[in-house]
Formats: structure tokens, C-alpha cells, sequence
């Protein structure tokens, strides 16, 4: 059967990693060694999926998607035995993931993909960080109350189980819950600031699809 990719790509990943695309395979977060012994492998019939944490097989693919000059990563809507699932694979920075798009859209596009490449909403290009600001400011409140109640907390046991208990406490005793307070107004700030900056100027989307 003939493959999708009949030449070996390699791609700079994250922590020195690579991204191998080759036959009918996408491998990320393996280093370059092990990228040549699979290439060895698949050239000589003995390849094993099994063997890698993180692998697509491209004919399983149904979508993907990237943010460009935005996402250092591509995610992979992949078909599977259990329904569907959704693997990243991470590259070493934004316009590696733009580059490794831009080369395998074609292979994508012969296996039914239609691929689109569109500015985003500023309604969409909100929601990102709308979700983490939430998520700062939920996490943020609530351990800063943690720290409030704790300033004058004894317990009364000699030995707290939990570190980071043990942590919250330590902290309130010392400086108290205005440090929790400043780091979490600092951080919903600047998320504030990196949704209103998505909303002004919304990045481009690609996003192909069967």
C-alpha cells in the first residue's frame, strides 16, 4: 500500500525532542536517535506503533488545527477504537508548527481533508483566555481566603499531611494572604490584557477537516 508521506520530515520538538512524520505516521517527543532507528524500522517492515507514547497515524485523522504565529503545536482530531480523541503534537516554536503545517497540508488534503485558513472572530478569539482568567481568579480567590483563614490558624496536629497545606500555612503565618492577593490580581491583569489584545487584533486559524 502505497504511503502517505514517502520521504522521512523531521522537525525541531520541544527539550531538544523531535517530530518524525514518515509512511503513515506522525511521532512527536522522541529524540533524534530514536527517530532514525524508527525510520530503519519502517524502511525494513518491522515498525511498531505500540512502541511510541505519542504517534498518529494520519489516515486515523478526521481534523486539525493550529493558531499560527501563535501555537507552537498542532492538534489531531484522530479516529480510533474507542470513538475519538485529541493528541498535540509540540514543536519547538510557532513558526516550526507553521512550517510542518505548511508541508504536510498537501498529504492532508489527498486524504479528503478541506483545509481552511481564516481570521478568527474577536467573540472566538476571546474565549481562550476568558477561560484561563476565570480559572486564575477561581484558583486565586480561593487561596487567598485559605491564606485569610490560616494567619491565625493552630492546629492541633503536630504534622500536616499535605505539603502544600503545610505550604499555605507557612506562608500565611509569615507575610500573610496579601502575597496570594497581589499574585493573583497581577496574573487575571495580564490575561485581561492578553484577551482584550486577541480581541483587537484576532490571530488567523487553520483548521482542516473531512
Amino acid at each position: 500500500m502505497e504511503r502517505v508521506f514517502e520521504k522521512p520530515i523531521m522537525f525541531d520538538g520541544e527539550k531538544e525532542n523531535v517530530v518524525l512524520i514518515y509512511s503513515d505516521y506522525i511521532i512527536g517527543d522522541i529524540t533524534k536517535e530514536i527517530a532514525d532507528s524508527a525510520i530503519e524500522r519502517i524502511n525494513n517492515g518491522l515498525f511498531a506503533p505500540s512502541d511510541f507514547e505519542l504517534i498518529i497515524n494520519v489516515k486515523s485523522v478526521f481534523e486539525y488545527e493550529l493558531e499560527l504565529d501563535i501555537d507552537s503545536h498542532i492538534m489531531f482530531g484522530v479516529k480510533n477504537e474507542s470513538g475519538t480523541s485529541y493528541e498535540t503534537i509540540d514543536f519547538k516554536d510557532a513558526e516550526t508548527a507553521k512550517n510542518a503545517e505548511r508541508l504536510i497540508k498537501g498529504n492532508f488534503e489527498n486524504l479528503g481533508l478541506t483545509r481552511k485558513e481564516e481570521q478568527m472572530t474577536r467573540i472566538s478569539a476571546a474565549v481562550s483566555p476568558l477561560i484561563v482568567t476565570g480559572i486564575v481568579a477561581v484558583v486565586g480567590g480561593l487561596l487567598t481566603w485559605m491564606a485569610y483563614e490560616l494567619e491565625d490558624y493552630e492546629s492541633p496536629r503536630t504534622r500536616i499531611v499535605k505539603w502544600y497545606v503545610a505550604l499555605v500555612v507557612k506562608i500565611s503565618k509569615t507575610v500573610g494572604y496579601l502575597p496570594f492577593l497581589i499574585v493573583t490580581a497581577i496574573i487575571t491583569i495580564f490575561c485581561l490584557y492578553w484577551m482584550c489584545k486577541r480581541m483587537i487584533n484576532p490571530p488567523y486559524k487553520i483548521f482542516a477537516t473531512k
